[in-house]
C-alpha cells in the first residue's frame, strides 16, 4: 500500500471513502480504474489477486455501493487497501487527490493554517486613474488608506479569477487547478493549486543521476479561499517538507541523488503577486495588504475576515454579533440574561471584558503572536554617547506568543480564578480579543 495516498485516505471517514469512491466511478469521471477488462498482459501476470479486479466499472460501482448500504461489511483499511493496491493500483490522478483534500476539509476545520489578506484599492497618485497620455513620466500608484471613502471590492466569479491567474503565473508555475465550492454554512469557493518543481523554483544544484529520478514528488498546495461578495482572500500552503529524497549510498552515507523541493518564497511571491492582477480591471486596480490574522480555523477566518458578522471585532463586542443588541448601549453595559442573575461581581466583570465566548459567531483563535515595545524599562548613563544609546534600543522588548485550542478562552478562565492571577482593572483590550487580530504591536 501506498503509505502517502493511505495517510491521505485514513484522514476521512469511512462513509466518505466510499462515497468519493462512487463519485469516480461516475459515466462523465476520467478517473478509470484498474479492470479486466483494461489490464495489460504484464500487469495480469504481475497480479497477486488479493483484490481480484471486477469486470466492468458497473460492477465495482455495484460493489461499492453495496459497501455504503452496510458500512460494518467491511473495516476502514480494508477499503483504503482496496482503492490503493486494488481497483486503483495504477494511482489516482491529481484531480482524485485534489477531492480527497476538499473532503478532508469539510470533515476537519483545522485541516489547515490559513492567512487572511484584504484587497485594496490603487490610486494613481493625483490622477484618480485618469490618463493624460503623458508616456515619459510612469504614474505612481499607492494604497488607498482604508479610512477613506471604500470602493466597491472587485466582484469576479471564481472561474474567471482562475482562468486570469492562470493567465499569469502559466510561464512560471507549473500547476494544477482545482476549484471547489464548500458547503454551508461556509460562502466561498476555493482554489487548490499543486505545484511542481520547475527551473523557477528549483535552486542550484549539481547534476542528478539518472537513477535518482524515482525519488518522491517534492510538489507543494497552495490554496486560494475567495469568500462571496468580500475584499478578503485567505491563503494556505500545505504539502511536503522534504527538500531532498535519495538513497543511502552503503556505508559513507551519501545520497546517490537529490531532488530539490519546491522554493516556496518564489512561490509564494509568484502567486499572491497574480492575485491582485486577476482581480484587477483597467481603471480598477487592486493590491494585497496584510490583516495580521492567521488562525487554523477556517470558521474563525470567515467570522472575522468575511462576509457575515462579527466582523473585526470580538471580545466585549461580540455580544453584538448576533443582532439582539443595538448599537445604543456601550458594549461594556450589555450582558447576556444568565450572567445578569449572578451575584459574584467578578464573574460580571469578566463577562463585559470577554464577552460571549459561547454564541454561534464565537471565533476563537489557536495562536496569537505579541510584541511588547519598551516593556522593560532601561536606565542610561548620563555619559553615553547618543549612538550608543540607539544601539541599546529596543532592548526592552518583549516577544509572546500566547498558543492553545482557544487562546482567549483560556485567558478568561485565567481571570475567572481570581484576582491573583489576574487583574481586570489592568487589563489591557488585546488580551480579550476585542481587537480581532492574531499578530500585533503594543
Amino acid at each position: 500500500m501506498a503509505p502517502i495516498l493511505a495517510r491521505s485516505l485514513n484522514r476521512l471517514s469511512k462513509e466518505t471513502i466510499l462515497e468519493l469512491a462512487l463519485t469516480w466511478l461516475e459515466e462523465n469521471r476520467t478517473s478509470t480504474p484498474y479492470l479486466q477488462s483494461n489490464r495489460t498482459g504484464f500487469e495480469a501476470d504481475e497480479e497477486d489477486y488479493l483484490h481480484t479486479p471486477a469486470e466492468s466499472i458497473h460492477e465495482l460501482r455495484k460493489l461499492y455501493d453495496g459497501l455504503r448500504k452496510d458500512v460494518a461489511k467491511a473495516a476502514k483499511r480494508d477499503i483504503i487497501d482496496r482503492i490503493v493496491d486494488g481497483d486503483w493500483r495504477r494511482g489516482l490522478s491529481l484531480h482524485q487527490h485534489a477531492m480527497i483534500d476538499f473532503a478532508a476539509l469539510e470533515q476537519n476545520d483545522t485541516a489547515l493554517r490559513w492567512s487572511a489578506l484584504r484587497l485594496v484599492p490603487l490610486e494613481v497618485e493625483g490622477q484618480k486613474g485618469v490618463d493624460d497620455g503623458d508616456s515619459h513620466h510612469p504614474k505612481k500608484r499607492r494604497k488607498l488608506n482604508h479610512r477613506e471613502p471604500e470602493a466597491p471590492y472587485p466582484q469576479v466569479a471564481p472561474e474567471a479569477f482562475l482562468s486570469a491567474l492562470k493567465a499569469e503565473v502559466s510561464p512560471l508555475v507549473k500547476a494544477h487547478y482545482h476549484l471547489h465550492r464548500m458547503p454551508p454554512p461556509y460562502q466561498l469557493t476555493i482554489l487548490r493549486l499543486y505545484i511542481t518543481p520547475n527551473s523557477a523554483f528549483a535552486p542550484k544544484r549539481s547534476k542528478i543521476p539518472a537513477r535518482a529520478k524515482h525519488a518522491t514528488d517534492a510538489g507543494r498546495i497552495m490554496y486560494i479561499a475567495l469568500p462571496d461578495s468580500c475584499p478578503y482572500i485567505y491563503i494556505s500552503i500545505s504539502g511536503s517538507s522534504s527538500s531532498s529524497s535519495g538513497r543511502l549510498n552503503g556505508q559513507k552515507g551519501t545520497k546517490e541523488g537529490t531532488v530539490a523541493k519546491v522554493d516556496m518564497a518564489a512561490m509564494k511571491r509568484i502567486v499572491l503577486e497574480a492575485i491582485p492582477k486577476a482581480v484587477s480591471r483597467p481603471q480598477r486596480r487592486w493590491a494585497l495588504d496584510t490583516t495580521k490574522l492567521v488562525a487554523r480555523s477556517l470558521r474563525t477566518m470567515c467570522e472575522l475576515r468575511g462576509n457575515q458578522k462579527p466582523g473585526t471585532g470580538g471580545g466585549a463586542y461580540s455580544v453584538f454579533a448576533d443582532g439582539a443588541k443595538t448599537s445604543e448601549k456601550s458594549p461594556v453595559d450589555v450582558l447576556p440574561n444568565e450572567v445578569d442573575k449572578e451575584n459574584d461581581e467578578r464573574l460580571r466583570l469578566i463577562e463585559k471584558r470577554f464577552g460571549n465566548m459561547s454564541g454561534e459567531h464565537y471565533a476563537p483563535l489557536d495562536r496569537v503572536h505579541v510584541k511588547l515595545c519598551n516593556a522593560i524599562p532601561t536606565e542610561e548613563d548620563g555619559s553615553e554617547s547618543a549612538d550608543a544609546a540607539d544601539e541599546r534600543r529596543g532592548d526592552g522588548d518583549i516577544t509572546l506568543t500566547f498558543s492553545g485550542s482557544d487562546v482567549f478562552l483560556g485567558l478568561k478562565n485565567l481571570a475567572a480564578l481570581g484576582p491573583d492571577y489576574m487583574d481586570l482593572d489592568k487589563l489591557p483590550s488585546w488580551m480579550t480579543g476585542e481587537l480581532g487580530v492574531s499578530s500585533l504591536i503594543v
